[in-house]
């Protein structure tokens, strides 16, 4: 049923170009010229070649019509890309006089079909390991998605200065939806809910003083990609949203544990709860922080290398290519540190209480 369930999803996203209003051309040949070697003024070497391609239109006004354009790349992909036959490709349409047929010229790659390939693996596979409560999680997630989107078009509509604040609210709710709908309405969310309001809120507030304390040197918030509104809000922005996914992940594995413990052990005392809790946090901690590590070395690889080929030095390529996202590990390093005692201590607290 999976299986058969990701080829019909693979087929239809194969043939739905009639959805889009972008023409859609599927390269239908492809003729490579010889490599030829190529060297840059910074003394790097790499290869060019050169396609003739020939794509049939899939769809718009010359549906079915065969076009030939070119495209040229390079062995290293650093800012084109190699095409083949069976690939679909977004194309726009260039007219030098009316009654001419127009040229054509690649856009981008069409990857829907890819996607929603990896997305039906993605609930496959929690489906078929987690059950219920995968179900559970992929909707957390999918409504979580469509609020970070709303979130993002509020901030795009209202164009105030301080949005930050619509995301702040936004933490809150992504943490009350995800809780209720995996855990359920129940002591146990409640908890995890205020340890992970608690930790972030604190974490976050640590760094924000911090940083106005040294008023923000060697922060170089301009160093943002495309940032578009006030820098230091969209890096505050990116790094709540960063910290409360870590903040969550450890409040959740600490709370659960201790609501297990006590159910399983009903006699058990605070101070024996409060330690497992710790014990725990320090078994998850260490996989935590580097999963915060890969997860930045990731983002920053390709950025990285390419102000290395290019002639600069390690420190400043550290500063205007790792040095936010490093802040941003650190920060959410901190909240891990600081949700261990905290959601032990409330875990531990409310469990004693309810003994009582």
């Amino acid at each position: 049923m999976f299986i058969g369930g990701g080829l019909l999803i693979f087929f239809l996203a194969r043939n739905d170009a009639f959805l889009y209003q972008q023409p859609i051309i599927r390269i239908i040949k492809v003729e490579n010229s010889q490599p030829q070697k190529i060297t840059d003024e910074y003394g790097n070497h790499d290869q060019q070649v050169d396609q003739k391609l020939t794509g049939k239109v899939l769809n718009g006004k010359y549906r079915g019509q065969i076009f030939h354009f070119k495209n040229t790349f390079t062995k290293s992909h650093g800012e084109d890309q190699q095409f083949t036959t069976g690939q679909d490709v977004f194309v726009n349409y260039y007219h030098q006089h009316r009654k001419s047929k127009p040229t054509v010229t690649i856009i981008n790659y069409k990857r829907d079909a890819y996607l929603f390939l990896l997305i039906w693996l993605l609930l496959a596979a929690l489906f078929l390991v987690m059950k219920l409560t995968g179900i559970k999680a992929i909707i957390s997630v999918a409504i979580n998605f469509v609020l970070f989107l709303v979130l993002v078009q509020l901030d795009i509509t209202w164009n105030i200065t301080n949005f930050f604040w619509i995301f702040a609210a936004g933490a809150i709710l992504f943490t009350a939806i995800s809780l209720l709908i995996v855990i359920g309405f129940n002591q146990q969310s409640l908890v995890t809910f205020i340890a992970v309001s608690s930790a972030t809120a604190l974490a976050l507030g640590l760094s924000y003083l911090v940083t106005q304390l040294t008023h923000d040197s060697g922060m170089h918030y301009e160093a943002l990609d495309f940032a578009t509104q006030q820098p230091k809000q969209l890096f505050l922005a990116s790094t709540l949203i960063g910290l409360l996914g870590t903040v969550m992940d450890a409040s959740t594995d600490i709370v659960s544990t201790l609501f297990e413990l006590k159910q399983s052990q009903p006699k058990i005392a605070f101070k024996q709860l409060f330690l497992s809790g710790r014990q725990v946090g320090r078994s998850i901690m260490g996989p935590l922080i580097n999963v915060l590590l890969l997860v930045f070395f990731t983002e920053t690889f390709a950025l990285a290398t390419l102000y290395f080929r290019t002639g600069n030095s390690v420190g400043y390529t550290f500063e205007w290519t790792m040095s936010l996202g490093f802040v941003q590990a650190i920060i959410s390093g901190i909240g891990i540190t600081l949700t261990i005692p905290m959601a032990s201590l409330l875990a531990a607290w409310r469990l004693e209480w309810m003994n009582k």
